[in-house]
């Protein structure tokens, strides 16, 4: 068996690699998957839909009663100045330690209320209406990205692990990361703001179009969101149903000596994380590297979210690159931080849930999240080299 297994990840490098030395265009590859994508999506048609309905269903009862009225409420503020408004009450508190302009307010607050993808997205509209400059508008675009606290102490905490409490601890973790990387991403700031050079061009017009305009917008973000929710429900039924990825995952964890589920269940988190938060708060490990796991998706946020905030930023053009490195930094440091104060609150906390297979202690953090960590740099490694070996191919 495990022979097989080396076998499928030389067969992939291979493959990676001839893909590379061919330099087939990357429009034909998209393409490719696309193709394969129909094929599979026609071949599970019954869990496709029964997906898609799933996927609706979470729409219609999570995402639309909480985004698209606080999205109209956003939207007239904006349309009526408010930022400017704000910035000078809220601007002090939360701006001036992180080092961001005061006008950065107004998304950071969205997000720390409200959570993804909205913090993105205002991030993106002051910007657009000249509030802030390029430079700024991407290092906000880093910090204004969390989960938000409705849905940590609601969705997760209390309808997965039965314990508000442990919302908290999630939470805590989620915000101290995002400071932490507002505070590495601060040395980097290399200008002034110039409040005389923007372009804030404030029109002041009828209620009635703006209210008109606020909604528009909201039923576009709304849709937009609920699009990716949709579409990514039926991604991850598809990976479910396919045993051999499962099968692979249980080989990988074997093999450094991982719970069962562990690897397969953050895989799955990283694409759609309400789904992957799911199947870690059923899976049987110890609490604390469960609420770890989970901290981690959430300050990741996952590939779905990602997503999102892509096509509503696109029109800006931020660095996304970047933005994917600071949220997987970020998703570390959450782990950290989560493993960390979960192993000192929860000897003193009693729940009554808590599935303890072994006392967890600092080794322990090294012992999972190490394996973790090397797979991903070896990962980064290898692309690498490829891209080294094919500038060296074409000199030559």
């Amino acid at each position: 068996m495990f022979s097989i297994f080396i076998l499928w990840l030389l067969i992939f490098f291979l493959v990676a690699l001839l893909l590379k030395l061919l330099d087939i265009k990357k429009n034909y590859l998209i393409c490719f998957a696309i193709t394969i994508f129909i094929i599979i999506f026609v071949i599970n048609l019954e869990v496709s839909i029964s997906a898609a309905i799933n996927g609706t269903k979470l729409v219609i009862t999570a995402i639309l009663p909480t985004i698209f009225p606080f999205s109209v409420i956003c939207n007239l503020l904006i349309y009526y100045d408010g930022i400017t408004l704000y910035s000078k009450i809220l601007g002090p508190l939360i701006c001036k330690p992180l080092g961001l302009s005061r006008n950065c307010s107004f998304p950071l607050a969205a997000s720390f209320i409200c959570g993804y993808p909205l913090g993105a997205k205002y991030s993106s509209d002051i910007y657009e209406l000249g509030y802030i400059h390029k430079s700024e508008y991407e290092r906000l675009l880093n910090i204004a990205s969390n989960a938000g606290p409705i849905f940590i102490l609601g969705a997760v905490a209390t309808a997965m692990l039965y314990d508000v409490k442990l919302g908290y601890i999630l939470l805590i973790a989620n915000y101290f990361s995002i400071i932490i990387v507002g505070f590495l991403t601060r040395r980097n700031l290399k200008f002034k703001v110039s409040y005389s050079n923007l372009n804030n061009t404030y029109k002041e017009l009828p209620f009635g179009i703006n209210l008109k305009n606020s909604i528009e917008n909201a039923v576009a973000t709304t849709i937009n969101v609920g699009a990716f929710v949709i579409i990514f429900s039926v991604l991850i039924s598809i990976i479910k149903s396919n045993t051999y990825i499962s099968i692979a995952f249980k080989y990988l964890e074997d093999l450094i000596n991982l719970p069962v589920g562990t690897l397969y269940n953050l895989f799955l988190g990283s694409i759609e994380f309400t789904n992957g938060c799911k199947l870690i708060s059923n899976s049987n490990i110890s609490m604390n590297l469960k609420l770890s796991m989970m901290s981690f998706i959430l300050s990741f946020s996952s590939l779905s979210v990602i997503a999102q905030v892509s096509s509503i930023v696109s029109k800006s053009s931020p660095n996304m690159k970047k933005y994917i490195f600071y949220k997987f930094i970020q998703g570390l440091l959450s782990f950290i931080i989560t493993f960390i104060s979960s192993n000192i609150l929860l000897t003193s906390v009693p729940t009554s849930n808590i599935i303890t297979n072994e006392n967890y202690n600092i080794y322990t953090l090294y012992k999972y999240f190490i394996p973790i960590l090397l797979f991903f740099l070896l990962t980064l490694l290898i692309s690498i080299t490829l891209k080294s070996f094919k500038k060296k191919l074409h000199s030559s």
